[in-house]
């Protein structure tokens, strides 16, 4: 290693050291002033070296010391008038408006710390604003369970140790200093697209140009990211180039000396970098570029694993958690699987009728993915299997879309019209990137969601990179991989697949789980899963079989086998964005496990209560019960979640095994469609019940001849007594299917 690269590399391992361990007092520093005064010749380099990694320990150590202190902290659990700066675009959910804000004030303390602010889903302030509120202080949410979600550890690395809950804000101002010029910055470029782009081509390029993905919806979220092409939302060195290039460009239109322009693109640099804000990949190449004019002013060499180096150190000298975090590690493995592997993959291809530019693409393609697949599984669960096929589609435009959006951004100030026509152009080469992601991220399998599904794609890779190394003659080698690639074809077009269309507006679907619960519903918004029946009815395969490839919510009722025995396997295949749970005191070895699934998985629990409602396109769930998690040692029946779901004036009461004695008391309100309780227990109270209710459809989720001689007699009269009530029973119907527009519907069985 060149003395350069080593001097490097010791800074970048001193700071990441400071992670697991911290020296105390003075203890580095004194080391590397020690080691600094020793040596001679070539040995001072590596003196040097454990010189700068003591340094970089002792600097990290101290820079950890000043992120986790918080002045916030006490104020836990109050509530107050704040003022706060808002430093980042809000992300929202289904469920709440989370906003990147500083503290200015809170109460009469005056504080500079970073925090999350939690409001209402709805208008996000905008960044740089000032806004005065009143809110309640909170800690960030330890992991409830072992391996659960930790937000406290997310948030810490961050440097951010409390949330602010709010319900509304008002505009005061904005923010000063660096920060209200990258604000301004980042308002000019936004306008710059304004002026010819709207919906989501806009959105498409504001992610292509400033690396925010806030405007894309979460339908084509989901699919940049299962195609393979999600880095593009993310500023990369490329857009760096771009904006040197500019720079020089306009220097040598304006017959200015080159030293004049490098420096105008240093300066071009760092605006870039203010506007675009503090991200892994941004500062990385931000630090490149300026490196690399610097060096031309300076007639030295240009080294690109000594740029990486330093863009490394500066991200972990600010803030050494970076370390932790997909993006730096996403950012640094793909760049240095760049520099490793693909003038070696190049060459390789060479002797394959491709375009250069083609093959450039494929090898950095399989680079980045072999590099980047096992950082995206173990942080996200999933790694995109068709990438070299989107990156192929997606390069020829990328490249003309950053010129002619950054063109835009740069002409909007003296000739808008201009500026408006290359928005325009940019916009259509946005709706072709979309129109990929699409493409590629709704084939079947686009992702690989487990490590075995890694793995075995790891082992097809394999085998095709065996059967390319075939000697000659060319033509059996042909042939053999016509013969796997024709097999592979019979193979999925022979697959059965009976994947029903999205539905048009609400699909209730009661599955066949045998003696269990499972119920589906579906918007074109997403899906909703309450219940996962036992392990053995495999609800994960059936939900594949119906087309899911992901769930909003997760709805665990009650911690009982024959409930929630799919749930782990379901959360193991199925992306799912959120767990519904009621934290019952009541020992239950399959909610363990999923709820160590989702803590692995990222996945937000949120804890099921009496008064909450969720959103989904049209479609509102409203839970009535529990009000408390109950005693320990309660039938866990008398505490699952029983709630309403409403799309238009269609309602269905989803009872779980919750029986009168629990439903009466809440005066449910009129619905169309019952899930009886219990599977169709006996159940005294259920005829006053049906009378309150008045339901024209029932359901009983109940297994084929089971040991509880379920549905019992008195509630079968029951509900045969009950004038105009159609029933349907799972163990003799099978899955039972209700489609609703939200004012008529229709119901149908699949045996």
């Amino acid at each position: 290693m060149q003395a350069p690269h080593l001097l490097a590399a010791a800074l970048c391992a001193g700071l990441g050291v400071s992670l697991f361990a911290r020296p105390t007092g003075l203890v580095p520093a004194a080391l590397a002033l020690g080691l600094l005064s020793l040596g001679a010749g070539r040995r001072r380099a590596v003196l040097l070296a454990a010189a700068l990694f003591a340094a970089g320990w002792w600097w990290g150590s101290a820079r950890l010391e000043t992120l986790d202190q918080s002045a916030l902290v006490s104020y836990a659990g109050r509530t107050g008038l704040a003022q706060v700066e808002v430093t980042g675009p809000g992300r929202e959910s289904e469920f709440a408006l989370r906003v990147p804000v500083r503290v200015v004030r809170f109460g009469d303390v005056e504080t500079g710390e970073p925090a999350r602010l939690e409001l209402p889903p709805g208008r996000s302030p905008p960044q740089g604003a000032v806004l005065e509120l009143v809110a309640a202080v909170r800690l960030p949410r330890p992991p409830e369970v072992h391996g659960a979600f930790d937000e406290a550890a997310y948030l810490k690395r961050q440097g951010i140790h409390v949330v602010l809950h709010a319900e509304r804000f008002r505009v005061v101002g904005r923010r000063g200093g660096i920060g209200g010029v990258a604000d301004a910055l980042r308002r000019a470029v936004a306008r710059s697209l304004d002026l010819g782009l709207e919906g989501e081509r806009r959105a498409v390029v504001a992610g292509v140009v400033l690396g925010e993905d806030e405007g894309l919806d979460r339908e084509l979220r989901d699919r940049f990211r299962s195609s393979g092409l999600y880095h593009l939302l993310a500023v990369s060195g490329q857009n760096v180039g771009y904006v040197v290039a500019g720079a020089l460009l306009l220097g040598w239109l304006l017959g200015a000396p080159r030293w004049l322009a490098q420096l105008g693109a240093l300066g071009a640099i760092g605006g870039y970098v203010l506007a675009v804000g503090w991200q892994p990949s941004v500062v990385r190449a931000g630090v490149a570029g300026a490196l690399a004019s610097l060096a031309w002013l300076a007639a030295r060499p240009q080294d690109r694993w000594y740029f990486l180096l330093a863009g490394a150190a500066v991200l972990l000298g600010w803030n050494p958690y970076s370390l932790l975090e997909p993006g730096f590690q996403l950012s640094f493995a793909a760049v240095a699987a760049i520099f490793v592997a693909v003038p070696p993959l190049e060459r390789r291809l060479e002797g394959y009728p491709l375009p250069r530019p083609l093959r450039m693409v494929v090898a950095v393609s399989v680079a980045c993915g072999i590099a980047t697949a096992p950082i995206l599984m173990g942080h996200f669960g999933a790694t995109p299997v068709f990438s070299i096929l989107s990156n192929a589609m997606a390069a020829p435009v990328v490249a003309p879309l950053l010129a002619l959006a950054l063109g835009a951004a740069a002409l909007a100030p003296v000739v808008p019209s201009a500026a408006a026509a290359l928005a325009w152009l940019a916009g259509w080469l946005a709706a072709y990137l979309a129109a990929c992601a699409r493409l590629v991220g709704g084939l079947p399998h686009a992702q690989a969601g487990s490590w075995a599904a890694l793995f075995a794609l790891a082992a097809a890779a394999g085998f095709v990179w065996l059967l390319l190394r075939l000697p000659p003659p060319r033509g059996r080698r042909s042939l053999v991989l016509l013969a796997l690639v024709a097999a592979l074809v019979v193979a999925w077009r022979s697959r059965p697949e009976h994947a029903p269309p999205p539905p048009a507006g609400l699909r209730l679907t009661f599955l066949d789980v045998g003696q269990g619960d499972a119920v589906l519903l579906q918007v074109r918004e997403g899906a909703v899963l309450v219940d996962q029946g036992p392990p053995e009815a495999d609800v994960a395969d059936q939900l594949r079989g119906l087309g899911i490839r992901r769930i909003t919510a997760l709805v665990l009722t009650h911690p009982q086998r024959d409930h929630v025995g799919g749930a782990a396997d379901v959360l193991e295949e199925i992306d799912v964005d959120m767990v519904l749970d009621p934290r019952l005191p009541v020992p239950s070895p399959y909610e363990r496990d999923a709820l160590a699934e989702a803590g692995e998985q990222g996945i937000r629990v949120v804890t099921g209560r009496a008064g909450r409602v969720f959103r989904l396109g049209r479609l509102r769930l409203r839970l009535l019960w529990p009000d408390a998690p109950g005693p320990p040692g309660d039938d866990p029946n008398n505490h699952a979640i029983v709630l309403v779901a409403s799309y238009g004036r269609v309602d269905a009461l989803l009872t779980a095994d919750a029986e009168t004695n629990v439903t009466l008391p809440l005066r449910p309100p009129p619905v169309e469609i019952l899930k009886v309780a219990h599977h169709g227990s006996a159940d005294t109270g259920l005829p006053a019940l049906l009378a309150l209710i008045r339901p024209e459809v029932a359901v009983i989720s109940v297994g084929h001849g089971n040991d509880y001689g379920h549905p019992a007699p008195s509630t079968l009269a029951a509900l045969a007594g009950f004038p105009a009530l159609d029933v349907f029973r799972t163990d003799e119907d099978g899955r039972v299917t209700i489609e609703s527009d939200g004012t008529r519907y229709t119901v149908r069985e699949e045996h």
